[in-house]
């Protein structure tokens, strides 16, 4: 049987001794049939993956974990504590009761005793209905916003206090259900105002980063806080800018970077993030793409620079998820 493939990429340290691959596969929204998400778990392991992206949410934990135990099974060198599992719980599930279904739900799914992060998903809480979905709209009926559009039923005072919700978070830690616990799609001021109350501070923030959504600020502030920043979208997405039409992945200053340099630009965009000082959770269910992207490169000085001119001042929002939810995370972008 052959060697397991080696780990691919720098490690990062947590504030609670856990260590974080600094390369991470996202699993969100693997397009395709019943099936797919596996195939593409097993593929990002064989490239040296070792830190896998999952939610509640996503809804495909099953084959997450079918694919690892696949893996796993041909691999018998390499143990299910040399990958690095997150999920997440989702907006209706804040409740303390329901924060603890939620992992223990999600840890059924993912077939192991334990994740290595639990991450709150979003600093909003919402209704659920009694078998644990979401509830949308008025009295539960479908409510449409606009075209296509729903809204969650928001409990107001849960969001804008989490304390009950982190508590919980907090437990799961300390029964070792989870070896670390983070945050996802929070604000600086929402993370301070967590710190205030919390007993065990948060590892990880995850947060849509991009050159086209740098966020040095929040960056630099959860780094301050000894809080990791992991980096979804890290390679733009296929959005437009509204006004502007650009895309990053037609950018081309970036495009030249990488022609340049001789490699994709998603592996120039997965250098900058990681040079950069934080995690990062490309995703692609093509196993080309997957095996190119674990193929990780150095940048420059002078290339890192040459991105950081492109991403300077940019503030490119593609993930707000506000019509949906009825509540903007961040308003002062309007």
């Amino acid at each position: 049987m052959a060697a397991a493939p080696a780990v691919t990429g720098p490690i990062i340290q947590l504030n609670n001794g856990v260590s974080l691959p600094a390369l991470g596969f996202g699993t969100f929204a693997n397009e395709g049939s019943k099936g797919e998400t596996h195939k593409a778990v097993v593929s990002a392991l064989n490239a040296g993956y070792r830190h896998l992206d999952c939610a509640w949410f996503y809804q495909n934990e099953g084959e997450v974990g079918s694919g690892m135990r696949e893996f796993l099974s041909n691999n018998p060198s390499v143990k299910r504590e040399d990958i690095f599992i997150t999920t997440k719980v989702w907006n209706h599930l804040h409740e303390p009761e329901d924060v603890e279904w939620s992992l223990k739900d999600s840890l059924r799914m993912l077939q192991t005793p334990y994740v290595d992060a639990f991450l709150v998903h979003w600093p909003i809480a919402a209704e659920k209905n009694p078998d644990h979905s979401v509830k949308i709209g008025p009295d539960g009926k479908i409510y449409k916003v606009l075209t296509f559009l729903v809204q969650y039923v928001i409990k107001k005072d849960l969001t804008e206090n989490q304390e009950p919700t982190w508590r919980a978070v907090e437990a799961l830690y300390n029964q070792g259900l989870a070896k670390s616990i983070g945050l996802s799609n929070w604000t600086e001021k929402g993370i301070a105002s967590l710190l205030a109350y919390a007993k065990v501070k948060p590892a990880l923030n995850q947060i849509e980063i991009h050159p086209f959504l740098p966020q040095d600020d929040l960056i630099k502030y959860c780094l301050s806080q000894n809080i990791v920043p992991v980096a979804y979208s890290p390679l733009g997405s296929q959005d437009q800018v509204p006004g502007t039409g650009e895309k990053v992945a037609t950018n081309k200053d970036l495009i030249a970077i990488a022609e340049k340099k001789g490699v994709s630009l998603a592996q120039v965009l997965i250098a900058w993030g990681i040079k950069r000082g934080y995690a990062v959770v490309p995703k692609s269910s093509n196993p080309v793409r997957i095996q190119s992207n674990a193929q990780l490169i150095s940048l420059t000085d002078e290339e890192f620079e040459a991105v950081n001119k492109v991403a300077k001042g940019r503030k490119s929002r593609f993930v707000n998820m506000k019509d949906t939810f009825g509540y903007d995370v961040w308003p002062e972008e309007a």
